[in-house]
């Protein structure tokens, strides 16, 4: 593990100055936006009463700070291991891997974590750090290089790492809960999945209990309790096999389509196309 500042930055392929510099005018590295809010079920823009297209503010960086990141991450990727069950911000892991860990359990309870990144304080960060064996000085370093504005930043290159990294300690007490009830158990980014081949909705109140004592918010709109071809993080688990919903093939055609006339449509008909096909890829590959 690491314990001092220069073995830190001799790691991330810097100097020392440089990172304290960048810490000292970290506003200049970030660049705010906002971005659609995408329905994981359907693919399309959410919208509000209103019927205007819902967004969030994403926190972006730039320049060396992006690359620094980066290296934070491979580093953090490197030196601790994730449980099993979380399937966000880990190589081979991905949203389609989470709803196959689910195939063929019958019931199945999914909900979303309300502003799960920006609920992770700067402390909890440090203190994560601390309990995986950085010194106190390096946890402070990269706590200031990885957190914005005293929370975990959406659209930096660690964030989802870090935020698994926090969430263990619940996630944990959902696992034990859920094992001691032949219940499954994953968490994909901000979306929680359980399932069973038993029917375990009375179990549903002391697992969001769980999460709402350790200080995480529930999107009730987005909580589902199904017992057929549910959808767990935009993919239909059935049975004997994991599909894309209907819409997401009209979106191949219509994408299709329009890249005959507009090319920027090319990029967004070629990543859909492939994601159709890693889809395809783990039905054959049990």
């Amino acid at each position: 593990m690491i314990f001092t500042l220069k073995h830190l930055a001799f790691i991330l392929k810097t100097d020392l100055d440089i990172l304290q510099n960048i810490i000292l005018n970290i506003d200049t590295y970030y660049y705010s936006f906002q971005k659609e809010k995408i329905n994981k079920d359907t693919g399309e823009p959410l919208l509000d009463k209103e019927g205007k297209v819902k967004t969030r503010e994403v926190n972006a960086t730039k320049k060396e700070l992006k690359q620094i990141q980066k290296r934070i991450y491979k580093l953090l990727i490197a030196s601790i291991k994730l449980p099993d069950y979380a399937f966000g911000g880990i190589p081979k892991r991905d949203n389609i891997s989470n709803a196959k860990y689910h195939q063929g359990n019958k019931y199945v309870f999914t909900t979303d974590l309300k502003s799960f990144f920006p609920s992770i304080s700067h402390t909890q960060v440090f203190n994560v750090l601390i309990e995986h064996g950085f010194s106190p000085s390096v946890s402070r370093i990269l706590t200031q290089l990885i957190t914005y504005k005293y929370q975990v930043p959406q659209g930096v290159p660690t964030s989802t790492f870090i935020a698994n990294l926090v969430f263990k300690k619940t996630g944990d007490k959902i696992l034990d809960f859920a094992r001691q009830n032949n219940i499954k158990f994953s968490i994909f980014v901000d979306d929680i999945t359980l399932s069973s081949k038993i029917d375990f909705k009375d179990k549903i109140p002391h697992i969001l209990d769980i999460l709402k004592k350790d200080g995480y918010k529930i999107s009730y709109q987005k909580t589902f309790y199904k017992t057929k071809n549910p959808i767990i993080t935009g993919v239909i688990c059935q049975n004997n096999l994991i599909k894309l919903p209907n819409n997401t093939y009209k979106r191949l055609k219509r994408y299709q389509l329009k890249q005959q006339i507009d090319s920027t449509f090319s990029n967004k008909y070629n990543g859909l196309k492939r994601y159709k096909d890693r889809v395809k890829e783990k039905n054959i590959h049990r």
